[in-house]
């Protein structure tokens, strides 16, 4: 679900708070679905309607950066906002921006680098109050909810942005006059998301912590509840209470669920209620995309796996959309958006519903009357079924990213490596190859950027752990891909001296200087120059 500045009711607020802040670096931190990219989004909007703020992108290329930083500051520009983590660029970042410069960037962990001085607007700031929750409710169906309802409704979600927004589409607002925690968490979009978006985030050893931690924070906890605690206090997953700090209601729900489920399994199974189809999980029906390279889609079951005849190339864009978009789903807006961008108004209203209807055809296949149809449409929002299981390719790619990254993080290099591994043998090629419409484009470019960034942080590790024939390999990867990374070039440079190879370090410095030249009309930076002959010796 893509976080829009116009449904988000505490957009001005937090604008707002921003815009006071004096450090120079400023971090939006939040939780999954707290609406951190439209906050920025909001904030750079109205910074930039007064020549006063700009898009730096990412911060990956320092020689670049510099550039931008500089090129703002003589056009007056003082806010400067930059989409995910800026990593290692924010120390460098920090030493070229001008006393009126800020940079504001956003995340789910908090920055702790007591050599930066780094203005935070918290997560708690990001929930939703009462009456931001009734703005929404309007916004988002066309009518106002009672103050009552809207307290409850707050109350259950701890004001948690996306919950609240897939809550009042899915359902319209019908049924969430009496709202619970547990009543929310009925709603199968709300469910999909805090599995697969919140605890899917916390790598498999952590989230059996999380199983284990008390609601609340407790003065004198067991070794186990503060390792659980450590990691929601690391991720600003927890909310302010005048007696003790405690976890998200809707969370804390999510894990007694689950660990009401496992000590179901553990014991006898409950008997099925009369007449419920009894499905066991060898007959659940599961969907494969591969959407990297040349797209694939198969659906498997008892009987094994059969292909998805989606004959009609604008079905299957269709099912490639929703399969690729946070939380397998869309609006019909966003769908025509993509899929009909250049169409009129009578072709799209004479196509858009028969190519549904033949991509529903295609996914239920030969299915059971009783099974659960893979395409649901609720609320002006088309999503995969999240009763059924979808493995994604992409999806699967990014959640290996994180996990490595988290892995890396605990100081478990090998690991990391491994599940990084993993990662690299997804990457069949490019998103949807042979598929050239503008938002194929878009997601494309954002899957091969994650996929480089991993890969140049794979030939980091390898290096470290002394692979380093493996990090050569990880290393020419990038550079196929991206001829241009001089960084990923000096790594190879320094791999090479390390072996003694000083033909291939100069080999690698002349088809450096080659490219920049003939692509950019530029020389390598003077430290990269300078290492190489360090180097040579």
């Amino acid at each position: 679900m893509s976080e829009t500045s116009h449904l988000l009711p505490q957009a001005e607020r937090l604008v707002a708070r921003l815009a006071a802040l004096e450090a120079p670096l400023v971090q939006v931190w939040g939780w999954p679905g707290s609406g951190k990219s439209a906050i920025l989004a909001a904030f750079l909007e109205r910074q930039a309607g007064s020549a006063s703020g700009l898009a730096l992108g990412t911060l990956a290329d320092a020689g670049r950066l510099r550039e931008a930083i500089e090129t703002a500051h003589a056009a007056g520009v003082r806010w400067l906002v930059t989409a995910g983590d800026p990593g290692e660029s924010l120390a460098q970042a920090v030493r070229w921006l001008q006393p009126e410069q800020r940079l504001v960037f956003a995340g789910e962990r908090r920055w702790r680098d007591p050599a930066l001085e780094v203005a935070l607007l918290p997560p708690q700031e990001l929930l939703l109050r009462p009456g931001e929750v009734a703005a929404l409710w309007e916004l988002l169906t066309g009518s106002s909810p009672s103050p009552v309802i809207a307290r409850r409704l707050q109350e259950a979600s701890d004001g948690w942005y996306r919950p609240l927004r897939l809550a009042i589409e899915a359902t319209g607002g019908a049924g969430l006059e009496a709202a619970t925690p547990d009543l929310l968490l009925e709603i199968s979009p709300l469910r999909f998301f805090l599995r697969h978006e919140v605890l899917d985030g916390f790598a498999a050893e952590e989230a059996e912590s999380l199983l284990a931690a008390p609601v609340e924070r407790r003065g004198r906890e067991d070794r186990e509840a503060s390792a659980a605690w450590a990691l929601l206090d690391s991720r600003g997953l927890w909310v302010e209470g005048p007696q003790r700090d405690r976890m998200p209601r809707l969370l804390a729900a999510g894990l007694h669920r689950e660990r009401q489920r496992r000590e179901a399994r553990a014991g006898r199974p409950r008997p099925a209620a009369t007449g419920a189809p009894q499905w066991s999980p060898e007959q659940r029906t599961a969907f494969v995309l591969c959407l990297l390279g040349a797209p694939v889609a198969r659906q498997r079951g008892p009987e094994g796996e059969t292909p998805v005849e989606c004959r009609l190339k604008r079905s299957f864009q269709i099912l490639a959309y929703l399969a690729s978009s946070p939380g397998l789903e869309a609006t019909r807006e966003e769908l025509v958006e993509a899929i009909w961008p250049t169409d009129g108004e009578q072709t799209i209203e004479r196509n858009f519903h028969p190519t549904l209807s033949h991509l529903r055809r295609a996914l239920e296949g030969e299915r059971s009357k009783d099974a659960p149809p893979p395409l649901l449409f609720r609320s002006g929002v088309y999503r995969l079924n999240p009763e059924l299981d979808w493995e994604v390719d992409v999806l699967d790619l990014l959640h290996r990213v994180e996990e490595g990254k988290s892995l890396q993080g605990r100081g478990d290099l090998p690991a990391a490596a491994e599940v990084w591994r993993g990662a690299w043998g997804l990457y069949r090629g490019p998103f949807l190859q042979g598929h050239y419409e503008a938002w194929v484009a878009a997601r494309r470019e954002g899957y091969q950027k994650v996929y480089l960034e991993m890969l140049r942080d794979l030939g980091d590790l390898y290096q470290r752990l002394g692979r380093s024939e493996e990090a050569i390999d990880a290393y020419r990867v990038v550079l196929i891909e991206d001829p241009l990374q001089e960084r990923v070039h000096l790594s190879l440079m320094q791999l090479y001296a390390g072996q003694g190879r000083r033909d291939m370090v100069r080999r690698q410095y002349d088809r450096l200087c080659t490219m920049l030249l003939e692509e950019l009309g530029v020389e390598p930076l003077p430290q990269t120059t300078r290492e190489y002959h360090r180097l040579m010796g």
